[in-house]
């Protein structure tokens, strides 16, 4: 089942669930479920990233993982660092940007439903890198960075989109539920 594999979507945004796909444990990164071309594709078209389509680019798929890999290193970096309170390092934005300006250079511009987009010609290896650092990009523009946390049981980042800025896991039903049993537990050992 493709959600035990990655686990639920809920960064709230696509570049930060895709920040997401690197697992943590205990601050050990060696679960990296992009670890190929095939899963990297798969994932995006878990994640409905847009052109996503469930078969493996024949030509450039190797590029096209390192390049993913390197945007992710780059946006884990910033969005950590924003959630933290910091201004993110001037070489991870830059990877960011060079990814962007990439994805731009090969896109065309068009506007439906009065909605500016950007298209790449079907069937190029990397226009799922270029989508997610267009939203990337669109996120830090136009998106409420402020409002961007990372889960302290996991370090999965996310958009609090609660009225009072009060979410705190990455989700209840993991991170959450988790802590509120540990507290329980912890709670019923001093009452004894």
């Amino acid at each position: 089942m493709e959600s035990e594999r990655w686990g639920r979507l809920v960064g709230g945004h696509l570049a930060l669930d895709f920040v997401n796909t690197d697992i943590v444990s205990e601050h050990d990164r060696s679960e990296d479920v992009l670890r190929s071309a095939d899963e990297f594709v798969a994932w995006c078209v878990y994640a409905a990233v847009p052109g996503a389509v469930s078969t493996v680019p024949t030509g450039g798929a190797d590029d096209v993982l390192a390049d993913a890999l390197s945007l992710r290193e780059a946006l884990r970096a910033s969005m950590r660092a924003i959630a933290a309170g910091e201004t993110p390092k001037e070489r991870d934005l830059a990877t960011v940007q060079a990814m962007y300006a990439r994805a731009l250079g090969s896109a065309t511009m068009s506007i439906s439903g009065g909605v500016l987009s950007w298209r790449w010609a079907p069937g190029s290896p990397a226009i799922l890198v270029w989508e997610i650092a267009v939203q990337s990009v669109d996120l830090l523009r136009g998106g409420s960075i402020d409002r961007i946390k990372a889960c302290p049981a996991c370090g999965f980042v996310f958009i609090d989109a609660t009225k009072n800025r009060s979410r705190r896991w990455c989700s209840m039903d993991d991170c959450g539920k988790q802590e509120k049993i540990r507290r329980y537990v912890t709670k019923r050992a001093q009452a004894r």
